[in-house]
């Protein structure tokens, strides 16, 4: 008799054991301290009631006398209140492209994102932090419910796997949804090819928002530098149009012109907005993009 995969088994089928392992040890970081809803292990911008001493303000009436400084009072008659750094969670958001043009590559470009938005939502769960994972491609896209704790990681990487590229890019609906129903600010990563008309307007409007973004940006080998030569016949994998193409020395020239120039103005629109960016190959493994170049980048630490 055969046991049915379960969530144990959808984990090992995204992230191998001893990668889980090394991602226990790691934490993501935040450029900006942000209000959480529920006590964590991050520091809060707010004053509050843990063992970590903060600062000193002057007494006023209807303060809680617990945490006054009787030492201070002895020395200068005056009384003082003791504030202590609040630890409170961080809401992570993972914004997962979904779309036809994501299944392409061997591995494919998905494969490679599901990998890498687990990994991250691994280190926030083992953190304290919470987290949700939206993804779009046609339709109304699917949405997480919010996880928090390391306990959640079986059950989210069992919904990661159910995911199914499929259907149009639609970046600038899936910010607005998060937008609509994120609970709080955030550090959002976007882990997309970025194939769309629509990429730029799509980070506008999450720059609108009171947070941090990282974009993951992944592409195969083959997109990044084309290996066919000759008379080829081109198909959309999301419009299904149709191009013949002869792809000499002078069409590959043109193509590594205008790939450099889309990357570049990623780059310029990533810095324009604060945002953290990173460019990968689907062949590069998940693991040293995620301990190793998110390092470098310290959106991991």
């Amino acid at each position: 008799m055969t046991q049915a995969a379960g969530p144990a088994a959808d984990t090992e089928r995204l992230l191998s054991p001893g990668f889980l392992r090394k991602l226990e040890q790691a934490a993501l970081a935040s450029k900006h301290i942000m209000i959480g809803r529920t006590k964590g292990e991050r520091r809060s911008a707010r004053r509050g009631s843990s063992v970590e001493f903060a600062d000193f303000r002057a007494y006023n009436p209807g303060d809680d006398i617990r945490y006054l400084d009787w030492n201070a009072f002895a020395r200068l008659q005056r009384l003082f209140l003791k504030l202590f750094i609040e630890e409170e969670d961080l809401h992570i958001y993972l914004l997962l492209d979904a779309s036809r043009s994501m299944d392409f590559g061997s591995p494919s470009k998905f494969r490679w994102a599901l990998q890498a938005a687990a990994a991250l939502a691994y280190i926030a769960l083992c953190g304290g932090d919470r987290v949700q994972v939206f993804t779009h491609g046609g339709g109304d896209g699917d949405v997480s419910r919010l996880y928090r704790g390391r306990g959640g990681a079986p059950e989210l990487f069992g919904w990661l796997t159910e995911r199914k590229p499929g259907g149009q890019t639609e970046l600038v609906k899936s910010v607005r949804v998060l937008q609509s129903v994120a609970p709080a600010p955030g550090l959002v990563f976007v882990i997309s090819d970025l194939l769309s008309p629509e990429w730029e307007a799509a980070l506008s409007q999450l720059a609108a928002s009171r947070g941090e973004a990282c974009i993951l940006q992944v592409l195969t080998p083959d997109e990044f530098e084309p290996g066919a030569r000759g008379d080829l016949r081109l198909v959309d994998s999301e419009t299904e149009q149709e191009r013949e193409v002869t792809m000499g020395a002078s069409v590959l020239r043109r193509y590594e012109r205008e790939r450099d120039e889309f990357l570049s103005a990623v780059r310029a629109t990533c810095n324009r907005y604060g945002f953290s960016h990173l460019l990968s190959l689907s062949e590069q493994p998940v693991e040293d993009v995620i301990l190793k170049s998110l390092r470098r980048l310290q959106v991991i630490r």
